[in-house]
């Protein structure tokens, strides 16, 4: 066990947010969290890398990690190069140049490197976002959203990743409004709607006790729709 939340709650004053949320995180294990804008989702990322601060309730974690995290939009300084951007990021994680071309190979950016941050699409953009959070070796990669602005190859590609840190031994949380990608990738499902707990647990399990049917069904059972 990577760390347990107890009664979480995190409510703005729109009334979203989180309301008494109570989860696990296994190590070594892949979980996403799910649902639709407005679920909760990026609430919880926010707390889980410290963000935030929980207004009620307990976050506790078994042993803190070192977190390396892909926020759901990183405004990165336009008149920078990707090369530029990546290593000043290594320089102050305290990672190595050599490693942090590597990641720019990665993501599918080398060949643009010396372009100018200004000059690239949004999917380029949130690929050099990804490649920033895959610096280090922190144990816990936290992603928000990855899926955005990728088109169906790099979705592809960032599943290998994500299973390739797995393999690792890292744990990996991500959000997304993607069921089906969700479904694909994870070993564990927290789904969340209007900041409460719809599911919860292994997947695998939660789809075979529910006759084998797609993540996708079960979440329009549980809305009653």
């Amino acid at each position: 066990m990577l760390l347990e939340a107890r009664d979480l709650s995190h409510v703005y004053e729109n009334n979203k947010g989180l309301k008494n949320a109570s989860f696990s995180v296994r190590a070594g294990r892949i979980l996403a969290l799910a649902g639709g804008n407005g679920a909760g989702k990026s609430t919880l990322i926010r707390l889980l890398t410290g963000q935030e601060k929980q207004m009620a309730g307990e976050l506790i974690w078994q042993e803190r990690q070192a977190i390396r995290f892909m926020p759901d939009d990183v405004d990165f300084p336009s008149m920078l190069t990707a090369v530029e951007i990546i290593q000043l990021l290594a320089s102050l994680k305290k990672v190595g140049i050599q490693e942090s071309l590597e990641v720019l190979k990665r993501v599918g950016l080398w060949d643009v490197k010396k372009q100018k941050v200004q000059q690239f699409s949004k999917g380029m953009r949130q690929r050099l976002n990804l490649a920033q959070s895959l610096l280090g070796n922190g144990p816990l990669l936290i992603l928000d959203e990855p899926t955005n602005g990728l088109d169906p190859y790099w979705i592809a590609e960032l599943k290998k990743m994500m299973l390739e840190e797995k393999a690792k031994g890292c744990t990996v949380v991500f959000s997304t409004h993607l069921l089906a990608f969700a479904e694909e990738v994870a070993d564990d499902v927290l789904v969340l709607h209007e900041g409460g707990i719809l599911i919860s647990g292994d997947l695998k399990e939660i789809l075979a006790e529910e006759n084998n049917t797609t993540l996708e069904n079960l979440w329009l059972k549980k809305l009653n729709l």
